[in-house]
């Protein structure tokens, strides 16, 4: 078996700690349902000061990862933008039919495109017969894009299937083109990735720093037999010191930012650009 350097098994008789790693699983299928890592702190274990429920971090595959987190982001960024793209189409032409400043706001345009076909649309806004073939064409695919999110699929799905809505870009490149994306971008802050975890899909996994999740102490288990019940929560590992402490000052990191506000961080960004304007000598 190959040597884990990020965490051991402790032995069934030592209490629980933080960075325990604990999962829950079906019991007939032994499948793991949840992975939970837990983030109390040891001296409030010791001295029974952490109320009636330990604070655990909820911990994800890859695969899930990418696929409701990273993905959720990436959607709900893409709607937001493309929305911004069809309230300002549809205020330019509204602005010409009344002749005074269109106050359409994003929520309505969506709306809007939502529930009327796109020739009453054009017709609305009284579009020239020159232009309404191609606003019908964008305000059909924003539609189709509409669809998408009524679709009780995962997340990456949505958000490859509303990219190809919009693009008219093959199914299997824009998948690819997601998944490389992906895997290019940096992680972001509220995650800790581990390379693996004991009885947990051979994958790498994200700590979630911003999902708290609360149990009882008295449904963690330490022995396999003892986790008889779906509820049950078993002992499967523990993290060494060194990620135990790595995971606890990433998720204090976290929480102990101060917000900044947006002007200082606009003005910000413009001195950074002033870089490129040094002379040299």
């Amino acid at each position: 078996m190959e040597a884990q350097v990020e965490w051991d098994i402790p032995d069934p008789s030592l209490p629980i700690r933080q960075g325990d790693i604990l999962i829950r699983r079906d019991v007939a299928t032994g499948q793991v349902q949840e992975a939970l890592l837990v983030i109390t702190a040891d001296c409030d274990i010791k001295n029974n000061k952490y109320g009636r429920h330990l604070a655990c971090l909820r911990i994800l595959s890859l695969d899930d990862y990418v696929k409701i987190v990273w993905a959720e982001r990436k959607l709900e960024k893409l709607v937001f933008e493309e929305s911004k793209k069809l309230r300002a189409q549809l205020a330019k032409w509204h602005t010409r039919a009344q002749g005074t400043p269109s106050t359409l706001s994003i929520e309505a345009a969506v709306e809007w495109v939502r529930r009327e076909e796109p020739n009453s649309i054009c017709q609305a806004l009284v579009i020239p017969e020159s232009d309404t073939k191609k606003m019908q064409k964008m305000l059909g695919r924003f539609r189709a894009a509409l669809a998408i999110l009524q679709m009780q699929e995962c997340s990456l799905m949505k958000y490859v299937e509303f990219r190809v809505a919009l693009t008219n870009q093959d199914v299997k490149a824009c998948r690819q083109e997601a998944l490389k994306q992906a895997k290019s971008e940096p992680l972001p802050e509220d995650v800790f990735l581990l390379p693996g975890l004991p009885q947990v899909e051979r994958f790498p996994c994200f700590v979630m720093l911003r999902e708290i999740v609360g149990i009882a102490p008295d449904s963690v288990h330490f022995r396999t037999m003892d986790a008889s019940t779906n509820e049950s929560m078993l002992r499967v590992g523990r993290l060494l010191p060194t990620f135990k402490y790595a995971v606890s000052q990433a998720f204090g990191a976290l929480y102990s930012r101060i917000g900044l506000p947006v002007e200082y961080e606009q003005r910000r960004n413009i001195a950074i650009e002033g870089i490129a304007s040094i002379t040299w000598g």
